[in-house]
């Protein structure tokens, strides 16, 4: 028993695990409940979309002297703004205003990393990100994001499911749909934009959809999608940490991999159960 728990409580004497630990666990938390909304609306992208377009918010952050999480967040919320008034000013779908708006500022990021003297190595950390450089200040503005978005759902919960399952009867029935829609594609930005300093740009956009998806094998009900979503973001955070501590592999990655093989293996449990239906 003392071996289990001297196993399990090692990681904890280091300050830099801790805050691991604590800082990506409220990640998860918050991605398992914007990400069930996400799934809902059929936009696993937009996660991907949004943490591309704050790409470009960081490098201006970071060429102009500013806090990078403000740069990010300034960026992604435009880039909100812009696909709520494309999608509904244009016509286009959603996906292909997507891909103009995150391919367009992330090529600006990347020109404007370029006038820096150490541009593969900046791209590489705002890629990739580093779950073991967290700070406290990363935790606070985490735990800020997770309080705005509880506030907003308290707010307008219904409001959001509504135009999320129905966007059509929503604008009939006298809703703002195209308010709502960019209040919850904020919500999906904030989210990606505390996300970054944990997992990256490019593997931000996993831990928003891959707990989701693997909830949305076994359960419809939207409050139960989040409650499940978040649990299996919570586990698979906790095993990617311990299996990177021990394994000494990247953190982020390992979290990303756990919470891709909790997804396969849901998968396989639901194929099995579905056919002894």
């Amino acid at each position: 028993m003392s071996t289990i728990v001297e196993f399990l409580a090692e990681p904890f004497h280091f300050s830099f695990m801790t805050r691991a630990f604590v800082g990506v666990s409220l990640i998860a938390v918050l991605a398992g409940v914007v990400g069930a909304f996400v799934m809902l609306k059929g936009l696993a992208f937009i996660g991907d979309a949004i943490a591309h377009a704050a790409f470009g918010g960081l490098v201006a952050a970071m060429l102009l002297g500013v806090p990078l999480h403000l740069g990010a967040l300034a960026f992604a919320l435009l880039t909100a703004a812009g696909l709520t008034a494309l999608s509904r000013k244009t016509g286009l779908r959603a996906d292909t205003s997507l891909a103009i708006l995150f391919t367009g500022t992330f090529a600006l990021g990347v020109l404007g990393l370029a006038t820096r003297p150490n541009f593969a190595g900046d791209l590489s950390a705002l890629l990739v990100g580093s779950v073991l450089a967290i700070r406290p200040a990363d935790i606070y503005w985490i735990l800020a994001a997770a309080a705005i978005t509880g506030l907003v759902l308290a707010a307008a919960y219904r409001h959001l499911v509504y135009i999320s399952f129905d966007p059509q009867g929503a604008e009939a029935a006298g809703l703002p749909v195209a308010g709502l829609q960019w209040l919850l594609f904020s919500l999906v930005a904030l989210t990606v934009v505390v996300s970054l300093q944990a997992v990256g740009v490019v593997l931000v956009v996993a831990l928003m959809i891959t707990p989701a998806a693997t909830a949305a094998l076994f359960v419809r009900r939207l409050e139960r999608l989040m409650a499940v979503a978040v649990l299996c973001g919570l586990s698979a955070t906790w095993i990617g940490l311990y299996a990177s501590y021990y394994l000494s592999t990247p953190a982020g990655a390992t979290v990303v991999t756990v919470a891709t093989a909790q997804f396969t293996a849901g998968l396989a449990l639901h194929k099995l159960l579905t056919r002894r239906r």
